[in-house]
């Protein structure tokens, strides 16, 4: 060995190691999981693609990045397209093939076709879950029903001070003299959110304004509405010091996301349920308004927050 001669068993050692690992190249074995572009191989959703949409809500666009990210971990080819559009969009967008997957919530889906709402989540679930199969071979995966992400009436500091409001039944005295900012979805007179709580109330506006729901604090700031719809788990209701108005009747329905999945694609990769499913215990309404003020407020991207959560989570 001292001086360069090499025994025969140490280069025949040599040739078995190099053997081995050619035949672990060959086989994709030692990978480290696929991303987009990247090996996949031996992974239950090699070679199969997947299209994962979202709406245009931060908290939407969050569930549909870490589906993403969860289904490219388990080998799935994954085109995500976030932010791409209202209920409408999305609602046409399954059911075109358009996308594959998308998060949508049990509230929206009974408001949207017009379905008897309820403050039971479960009860929710099992409705919106009934209704697409039947109607568009779409499956509901395992709701989050530790994370409630529902509607309701905000205004400023101010605002509230001078109409003296806290509650919804407040709201219901001085409503004729004042302007709503709200999204279609919630104040469309046959299919919105809202109606069903102002018939109970018994609030009607002086007007209402079609507006995001983001740019329906700066509305209300800047004095152009009086009253804004707003997300219970938006942390703008916080950042800038608003005042949620108490629904002392528990009117507004229960909204607990659940990923949504065209039933041709459970058929070819039953494994992308098993993938998503995991998520839904790991969700509650605190960490999602911690994941959305991380996106809103710190300016963070919704790929690194949803990797981070997935990776402290322990799914990653």
């Amino acid at each position: 060995m001292r001086n360069g001669h090499v025994p025969g068993w140490v280069k025949l050692l040599g040739v078995v190691a190099m053997l081995t690992v050619l035949a672990l190249a060959g086989c994709g074995g030692g990978g480290s999981g696929s991303t987009l572009g990247g090996s996949s191989g031996g992974k239950v959703g090699a070679g199969i693609k997947v299209t994962v949409g979202s709406k245009k809500d931060a908290d939407g666009q969050l569930l549909a990045q870490m589906y993403s990210l969860l289904l490219q971990n388990q080998g799935y080819t994954v085109t995500t397209k976030l932010g791409l559009g209202d209920n409408k969009v999305l609602d046409a967008a399954i059911k075109s093939g358009d996308v594959d997957i998308y998060p949508e919530f049990n509230g929206t889906a009974l408001g949207n076709y017009n379905l008897p709402t309820t403050q039971d989540p479960q009860k929710a679930y099992q409705e919106a879950k009934d209704y697409y199969e039947k109607n568009f071979k779409v499956t509901w995966l395992a709701p989050a029903l530790q994370l409630n992400d529902s509607y309701g009436i905000c205004t400023s500091q101010g605002n509230a001070t001078k109409h003296n409001l806290k509650t919804l039944e407040d709201l219901a005295k001085v409503a004729n003299q004042l302007t709503l900012a709200g999204q279609t979805d919630f104040t469309n007179a046959k299919t919105g959110i809202f109606p069903p709580v102002a018939k109970t109330y018994g609030i009607t506006f002086k007007k209402t304004v079609t507006i995001q729901e983001s740019l329906g604090f700066a509305a209300v700031k800047s004095g152009q509405v009086d009253v804004n719809e707003c997300y219970t788990t938006d942390p703008a209701i916080v950042t800038n010091n608003f005042m949620l108005l108490t629904d002392s009747k528990n009117v507004f329905p229960a909204f607990n996301p659940s990923p949504i999945v065209r039933d041709q694609l459970l058929q070819k990769s039953p494994a992308v349920a098993d993938t998503l499913n995991k998520l839904a215990p790991h969700l509650t309404t605190d960490k999602i308004v911690n994941l959305i003020k991380q996106v809103t407020v710190d300016g963070k991207t919704v790929e690194s927050v949803a990797r981070q959560f997935l990776q402290s989570e322990g799914l990653l």
